[in-house]
């Protein structure tokens, strides 16, 4: 009869296993639907990743039901062994190689194939799931999950709360039923649980300071909950690699996949304890009873709580840089005074600090269109008007000078149109006091003020300016006068800020409609003055090649006038001397210039004198040699005023 009660609670062991994994992994799949019900209107990325640990608990929960599940079918099929052997006359038949009984050797496989498919698959989810978190948290996407959340972060925060409760609980529960060694295949779920819990709590961090207007707690809970998991993913990896090479007791109780990182402060009992039984099982022998190991288990906390309480005692010295100023608190009290660079001490944090800023440092936010990652914009390639880029915020509206209206727009001048614009606002502390207490302590959140300040101011400004303005010549001034505005908000919100530069960047039309038809104008205006600047480079050309054949058709004209007018004046000096000869010797005058005319006008010509008295004698004269003195040569004055001669 106790045979009969061993088998009964045996079975009835595996059956409460069985229906502990159900309420498990029931218990697992609402938290894990739940959490990504509401992760989606939530904008919370700490939300999103905190739904891992339910990923791995049901996961855990299913390889325990099927674990319970073969265990009943052992517990019963060893009942009916024992049935059918004491019923059996003849020992012929083995009854453990009856065909019948297979559920021993399915539970036998099970244990020792399983833990290792499960540890694969469970490095290969844990792997899917990060990388799906990845991609879930670009920025393109963050910004358009953005524009549909309605949620306020207080109830992200009371319902991460109520779930952190349930994780705790449940896992706490699983964790202490796995210590009895029927459901020690129970741990990795309520281990997954509580580390759910963790998951929760700190979704719900994060929750409170963004309702708070404190950025950034998010962004760094998900980080940490990130790599938390890429270690326990590693560690999947790592335990299926050397379960191979480890050394093996006789009784094996724990899985392969189950993380003994998570065991140190999810099992029950100390974490020494916990760790002791790591070391136990993965050396395969008792190291927890070396005489280091006990050194280090009585030494461990005390040297823990001393260098706690050194690195508390570190707080209170505080280094302030040379670019830095400070501001000293004790219990909340703040010094009324500037510290200087130099070594400072205060009471132990939180009861004393220091407060450091740099007033040199150049800060900058960027407002208009949103780009992914702003600071390296130098290595971003160029993106024509036509090519969706940027973001999807809204841009900004702007006027439209139509044809015909003067510079000053009225409220005649209905045409509007849109311009999206990135506008980079370099910003500095002021060295004050005053502003540095202003900056620190007056508003909850100065630069997220100086987004919208600037925001503010730069559609104000976008409402009085013309497109043309904005995409050309009136660039720097709107830079300028953006600039002077965005100082004087600042200053009547008393930020602490001094405004260094503010800058137009990528200014263009929105890329939907607008974008083609004005690239066309814009072409258009392109070829346009590209056909000025070949004008003027032909009228460059063209006038000075004018200007010069004009100069050299009038010097040659000069130069004739001068030539002409010069011969004619020797003409008329040369026929007034012959007038004087023709006057004194009139007869003489005329034979020379019948000699001339024979002598120069028919020197080719042989030429005959006949006498007209002397028909038949013949004289031959050489007339090549000057034989007498030619009439022209002679002073017709002189030879008046001498008629003697």
């Amino acid at each position: 009869m106790a045979n009969g009660d061993d088998f009964n609670r045996a079975a009835e062991s595996a059956r409460l296993l069985t229906k502990l994994s159900i309420f498990a992994g029931i218990g697992s799949l609402i938290l894990l639907v739940t959490t990504l019900a509401v992760s989606g209107s939530r904008g919370s990325t700490t939300l999103q990743i905190a739904a891992i640990p339910y990923v791995f608990s049901l996961l855990f929960s299913a390889a325990a039901l099927i674990y319970g599940i073969l265990r009943t079918s052992v517990a019963h099929e060893d009942e009916e062994k024992k049935l059918l052997e004491k019923r059996m006359e003849s020992r012929a038949l083995n009854v453990e190689e009856d065909v019948r009984f297979t559920a021993g050797r399915s539970f036998a496989n099970y244990r020792r194939f399983a833990p290792y498919a499960i540890a694969a698959i469970a490095a290969l989810l844990m792997g899917f799931l990060l990388w799906q978190f990845t991609q879930a948290t670009d920025p393109k996407k963050v910004l358009a999950t953005a524009e549909k959340i309605t949620a306020s972060p207080i109830h992200t925060a009371l319902l991460s709360a109520v779930m952190m409760m349930v994780s705790v609980l449940a896992g706490a529960f699983f964790a202490g039923q796995s210590r009895v060694r029927e459901f020690r295949w129970l741990r990795p779920a309520g281990a997954w649980l509580i580390t759910g819990f963790a998951g929760m709590l700190l979704v719900t961090v994060s929750s409170i300071c963004t309702a708070n207007n404190i950025n950034g707690v998010d962004k760094i809970c998900s980080r940490i909950l990130f790599w938390l998991f890429v270690v326990l993913g590693a560690e999947f990896i790592v335990n299926f690699v050397i379960e191979f090479y480890r050394p093996r007791t006789i009784a094996e109780t724990r899985p392969v996949f189950e993380s003994q990182l998570l065991s140190f402060f999810t099992e029950p009992g100390g974490v020494m304890r916990n760790i002791a039984a790591a070391l136990d099982y993965q050396f395969g022998f008792k190291v927890s009873g070396t005489w280091l190991y006990g050194f280090i288990e009585r030494s461990f906390f005390p040297v823990l709580i001393l260098w706690a309480v050194l690195f508390w005692g570190f707080t209170t010295i505080h280094e302030i840089g040379p670019d830095q100023v400070g501001i000293r608190e004790t219990f909340g009290k703040i010094e009324q005074r500037l510290l200087t660079p130099g070594v400072y001490w205060t009471l132990p944090y939180p009861f004393g600090t220091v407060q450091r800023f740099s007033c040199t440092e150049l800060k900058s936010l960027y407002i208009g269109e949103s780009t992914t990652n702003a600071d390296k914009r130098s290595a971003t390639p160029v993106v024509l008007w036509t090519n969706e880029h940027g973001g999807a915020d809204d841009p900004f509206v702007v006027a439209v000078k139509t044809e015909g209206s003067d510079k000053n727009l009225t409220d005649s001048d209905a045409s509007i149109s849109f311009v999206r614009m990135g506008i980079p606002i370099e910003y500095r502390i002021k060295p004050s006091f005053e502003d540095v207490y202003n900056y620190a302590y007056g508003n909850a959140s100065p630069v997220k003020i100086l987004r919208k300040i600037g925001e503010q101011a730069a559609a104000e400004y976008m409402a009085g300016a013309t497109m043309d303005e904005l995409l050309s010549y009136g660039r720097r001034q709107a830079e300028q006068t953006l600039a002077k505005r965005i100082q004087a908000l600042a200053d009547q919100n008393k930020l602490g800020i001094e405004i260094v530069r503010v800058g137009i960047m990528d200014a263009h039309p929105p890329v939907e409609k607008v974008a083609p038809a004005y690239q066309e104008v814009i072409g258009a205006l392109e070829e346009k003055e590209t056909e000025i600047l070949k004008a003027n480079a032909y009228a460059a050309t063209v006038i000075p090649e004018a200007n010069a054949s004009a100069m050299e058709i009038v010097e040659a004209a000069r130069s004739y006038s001068n030539r002409i007018s010069t011969v004619a004046q020797a003409e008329s000096e040369r026929f007034k001397f012959q007038l004087s000869a023709y006057q004194a010797l009139p007869g003489m005058f005329k034979l020379n210039n019948k000699l001339d005319v024979l002598t120069q006008e028919t020197a080719a010509i042989r030429k005959y004198i006949v006498g007209a008295g002397l028909k038949d004698e013949i004289y031959e004269m050489n007339f090549e040699t000057r034989e007498r003195i030619d009439l022209v040569d002679i002073d017709s004055a002189e030879l008046s005023s001498n008629p003697a001669q």
